[in-house]
């Protein structure tokens, strides 16, 4: 067998996330497609590094292939990105130890951002645009809460009973803002995120910016002294950025 590390990008608009779902559009099940497609009687496996939600996009997906023939890479890259739909490439293909851990990374780096100027259907896909004024100063304040490590819990899409499989308490190493021509970007750095972690948290700090809560709310909730929150940002604003090893 030989062993190979992609790194993808994609534009997750119209695509149901990156794992593979019966009856549903995905990163993973394209990719799995077009290699079926190139090389029909082959087999092999796929790991990605990250399960990123429905709607999400990614700049530095990585993914650990498992093939049984050995290709040529530039025809075979070639000919995969020839196959797939538009939206996902492959840019680039490494050989790797059958040993190496895809999603044993040091560190993850995600965008979040929001257009604070006019709608650009151009650029729609890939902005969140916030339906009310926002006070940045706030929006700061709040995503300082999260620095750290903590138990995520509630903020995360996981269910009562999966908190006995994942592990919900997280460090954030990073979050800082900036401002770049009316559009406000977030960065998140962290060695791993739980299922809508960051946007569970945007959308919190994104409500206390807005006057909808309370700074102590987002205090007690994250602290555990309260329940879930009703607020999930959009996905369109948020982007896998880089992932190091």
């Amino acid at each position: 067998m030989y062993y190979y590390l992609f790194t993808i990008q994609y534009d997750g608009t119209d695509f149901c996330g990156w794992a593979k779902q019966k009856g549903q559009k995905t990163i993973q099940g394209e990719l799995e497609k077009s290699i079926f497609r190139v090389a029909r009687n082959s087999s092999f496996r796929i790991v990605g590094a990250s399960k990123t939600d429905s709607g999400v996009h990614a700049e530095d997906q990585k993914a650990w292939v498992e093939l049984n023939f050995k290709p040529n890479k530039i025809g075979f890259l070639n000919a995969l990105n020839r196959s797939l739909p538009l939206g996902i490439k492959v840019i680039e293909m490494q050989e790797i130890e059958q040993s190496f851990r895809v999603r044993n990374c040091k560190q993850k780096t995600y965008e979040y951002k929001i257009n604070l100027g006019e709608d650009n259907v151009f650029e729609n896909r890939f902005l969140f645009y916030p339906k009310q004024k926002l006070d940045i100063n706030k929006l700061k304040e709040s995503l300082n809460l999260f620095i750290g490590e903590h138990d995520f819990y509630n903020f995360s899409g996981l269910k009562e009973d999966e908190k006995e499989l994942i592990e919900t308490k997280r460090n954030i190493d990073y979050i800082e803002t900036t401002l770049d021509n009316n559009i406000f970007i977030i960065t998140f750095k962290a060695k791993g995120f739980i299922r809508y972690q960051i946007r569970m948290i945007v959308g919190a700090c994104i409500a206390y910016s807005s006057n909808k809560i309370s700074l102590e709310q987002i205090k007690a909730v994250l602290k555990q002294k309260e329940g879930k929150l009703p607020f999930i940002a959009n996905p369109e604003g948020l982007i896998l950025k880089k992932i190091n090893y």
